[in-house]
């Protein structure tokens, strides 16, 4: 819990002084979740606070079981805490590492990764960032790929999978 009012706290610094100003309370059970722009259809995010297209902002992201968002990174620094299922965070050249409720994840600009949601359970994660949003896939050299592309090759090997690619 600390490591969430931590992280909370710093992208309140970036947020602007008319919206830090402002309480928040987001209540789950109203919360109005979307598509995400440029990923797997089997993601859906729902913003907390801020606009992630504009600045720092705070949103929740979900993933059905088995959901894949292939190597991409961001040009802004990313914190991710888990609230449910099992996801997992693979980064280049490491080991992939599972990380569940309660747990914390910083991804510094411009780190290539991926993710997954492991397991048979949806995953569901509160992800904080200091800047505009934006996603940038790679191939397995690492050179830039189209979103397009990158989500229909994550597609086809959810498929291969038998993994329910929408929500």
């Amino acid at each position: 819990m600390k490591k969430l009012l931590f992280a909370l706290t710093l992208v309140g610094i970036g947020l602007s002084a008319q919206e830090a100003d402002k309480p928040v309370i987001s209540k789950a059970s109203t919360q109005k979740y979307a598509p995400g722009k440029d990923v797997p259809d089997c993601v859906t995010v729902a913003n907390l606070r801020g606009d992630p297209a504009t600045g720092p902002s705070v949103f929740e992201i979900k993933f059905t079981p088995g959901c894949l968002v292939p190597w991409h990174w961001h040009s802004i620094n990313e914190h991710a805490i888990p609230l449910s299922g099992l996801l997992e965070i693979s980064m280049k050249n490491e080991k992939p590492t599972l990380i569940t409720n309660g747990d914390y994840n910083y991804l510094p600009a411009k780190h290539i990764h991926q993710d997954k949601c492991s397991g048979s359970r949806p995953c569901a994660a509160i992800v904080l960032v200091d800047g505009p949003f934006d996603i940038h896939y790679v191939d397995k050299s690492g050179a830039e790929i189209s979103a397009e592309k990158a989500v229909a090759e994550a597609e086809k090997i959810m498929t291969k999978q038998g993994v329910k690619t929408t929500h």
